[in-house]
């Protein structure tokens, strides 16, 4: 890909990864066609799928807001179509919004993150802005 602000068409096959939890993400896909199961698992435990999405869902999202990551996998459960979305070109798109509203969403990932983690017992809730 020369640029990656771009969109990239991709596909999948079943059972194929698409990204992997606990690494960082540096794109989010929108699903063209077909079915990815968002699965989560503790350290040594088999994983556990707790979402099944298909088209006009966005997966893998939650990164592009910040370098965190991932707190789940996305693995193709059927044949995906998905268009590929950077962060350098979400980013470039949420600069287009009000400080305000950029504001409230950040805030909203930070406390989902924060609930993820102490309902999956990591860490205990800190919503305090750093």
């Amino acid at each position: 890909m020369a640029d990656d602000r771009t969109f990239e068409r991709m596909t999948f096959e079943p059972g194929e990864r698409i990204f992997e939890q606990g690494k960082r993400g540096t794109f989010a896909y929108l699903i063209v066609s077909g079915e990815v199961e968002i699965r989560t698992s503790k350290r040594g435990s088999k994983p556990r799928t707790v979402a099944r999405v298909g088209k006009g869902e966005v997966v893998g999202e939650m990164s592009l807001f910040d370098n965190e990551e991932r707190m789940a996998s996305g693995i193709a459960a059927t044949t995906v179509d998905a268009i590929r979305l950077s962060r350098s070109e979400f980013r470039a798109r949420l600069k287009s919004l009000d400080p305000v509203t950029k504001s409230v969403i950040k805030m909203l990932v930070k406390h989902f993150r924060a609930s993820h983690k102490q309902l999956s017992g990591s860490k205990k809730i800190e919503w305090r802005r750093k």
